[in-house]
């Protein structure tokens, strides 16, 4: 079975509320699939919102657009929640916190962070309303690394818990 959460971005069209210093910008994007729950096949999935959340505020929003891609710049220095979903699907969230990067990272100006998700029917199970409140995957900037690093085993459990309940229903 493929990976119940799969990370990318690319946004299509954003409108941001607090702007950033030019060049102090990190660029997700990625694409948005549907995956059958069934046989886990997954296809491109248009018309997906994404909502990007910082300090309980929405900055901003964006449409999957063709083949399902956004893309998508936001200012450095924030920890985000990234909000995918729609009326029909599961909806998940990611968090990625890039408060830790640095003024002289001149080879970072333009970083760049890719996340691809997958979302699934929303059938109404109980059991995964937690997907509502808690990211299914969380990222930091590490500055001695100079780059986003995933917390695979947060995620890990995170998928392991959807596993778990979708189990339960016998998918």
């Amino acid at each position: 079975m493929k990976s119940v959460i799969t990370l990318l971005i690319l946004l299509w069209s954003f409108q941001m509320i607090a702007q950033a210093p030019e060049g102090e910008m990190i660029n997700f994007y990625g694409k948005i699939t549907k995956m059958n729950l069934s046989d886990s096949v997954e296809k491109p999935l248009d018309g997906v919102k994404i909502e990007f959340w910082s300090d309980n505020k929405m900055l901003g929003e964006v449409i999957s657009a063709g083949k399902g891609k956004y893309s998508c710049n936001l200012p450095y220095r924030k920890v985000y929640l990234v909000k995918y979903g729609s009326e029909e699907y599961a909806q998940k969230l990611i968090e990625v916190d890039i408060t830790k990067f640095y003024e002289d990272a001149e080879d970072m100006k333009s970083l760049k962070m890719q996340v691809d998700v997958a979302l699934f029917k929303d059938t109404g199970l109980m059991g995964l309303d937690f997907m509502n409140q808690l990211p299914m995957a969380k990222a930091q900037y590490i500055p001695r690394k100079k780059t986003l690093v995933w917390d695979t085993k947060y995620t890990e459990q995170m998928k392991n818990r959807i596993i778990s309940v979708l189990s339960a229903y016998g998918y």
